[in-house]
């Protein structure tokens, strides 16, 4: 009998709704955090969202939304690379995936969150102080919210190590003539495929092109930078994994060709024999499919397009904002 995959939070609590899944997690999302955001709205404490309401309410709602459904996509993904691995002829160890859904660690990442932005974000990032009272306020209209994007971070973060961590594993690699990747194309799409999941949940946590203040650009491009460690650290393994095999790869085939031309050289100014041809045309393009490896896995011009349309634009936005500044323009 095949055992369930761990559920999320709000995958659980859908299934108690019997509603349809699409709805179910929406409401769950929404309702909650929009009811708070009223709340914050008329007892006057400033969110994340809580700016011109016609539009801030339909960014709360796309950000709540969105963050959920990425957050079942990672995990149905990452379960999709457990079930790869295994294929790949390695055993790996049990309950990896109750990780990934652990309420607890959820829980840790809420907690995290709430103490940074109570105590580090808001006072030195956004310079918003507030009385005790209604810094606890705060709390509890954010907390939610909050919660939501614990929710994400966690997901996120743990799909990233898994990868990190079954690439290092002893696979068995595909044949180079088969694929360039020699295989990892697979954990290579996830972790691009995760990393631009990241990127939209964070131009919809900060839109700075919505709310164009120095707080807002500056939390991006910090957001930014954590989203470019989280994709490129698990990455390493993998391109490790790949100059290992394309090297040992080109030695085999060196010492074969060292071995044909010595054989070659054996003969003097003799006819040299068929045999030995055919075998230096072989060996030639053998070498000429291994130089094909990639050296990582997944195609590197998406991943220069991504940077270039995601990062350049806020980083140049508050460079022109320093400049503007110390200029006093």
């Amino acid at each position: 009998m095949q055992i369930e995959a761990p559920k999320l939070w709000f995958d659980s609590a859908s299934s108690v709704l019997h509603l349809p899944r699409m709805l179910s997690i929406s409401i769950i999302g929404v309702v909650p955090a929009t009811v708070l955001w009223y709340i914050g709205i008329n007892i006057r404490i400033a969110t994340d969202f809580t700016g011109f309401p016609p539009v801030s309410l339909p960014l709360l709602m796309a950000n709540v939304v969105f963050l959920l459904f990425a957050s079942q996509l990672i995990r149905a993904r990452t379960l999709q690379l457990e079930d790869y691995t295994e294929s790949l002829g390695v055993e790996l160890e049990p309950n990896q995936l109750g990780r990934l859904t652990s309420l607890k660690g959820i829980l840790v990442v809420w907690a995290l969150l709430l103490g940074a932005t109570s105590f580090a974000i808001d006072p030195y990032v956004y310079n918003l102080y507030y009385p005790p009272l209604q810094a606890a306020m705060r709390l509890v209209v954010t907390g939610y919210l909050r919660f939501i994007q614990a929710t994400f971070l966690w997901t996120l973060g743990c799909s990233m190590y898994l990868i990190y961590k079954w690439g290092k594993l002893p696979i068995r690699l595909r044949s180079f003539a088969e694929d360039r990747t020699l295989g990892l194309n697979s954990y290579g799409r996830a972790s691009l495929l995760f990393v631009s999941v990241y990127i939209v949940a964070m131009l919809l946590t900060f839109p700075v092109f919505v709310y164009q203040s120095e707080a807002v650009m500056w939390s991006q491009l910090m957001f930014s930078c954590l989203g470019l460690v989280l994709f490129l650290v698990p990455l390493f393994s993998l391109r490790s994994k790949l100059v290992q095999a394309k090297s040992e790869k080109l030695a085999w085939i060196t010492r074969r060709h060292r071995r044909a031309i010595e054989s070659i050289e054996s003969c003097g100014d003799g006819p040299i024999d068929t045999a030995l041809v055919n075998e230096l045309i072989a060996v030639d393009n053998i070498r000429t499919d291994l130089q094909r490896i990639s050296g990582w896995p997944f195609n590197a011009g998406v991943v220069i397009r991504v940077v270039t349309v995601v990062f350049l634009p806020i980083t140049l936005l508050i460079l022109s904002t320093i400049l503007v500044r110390a200029l006093n323009l």
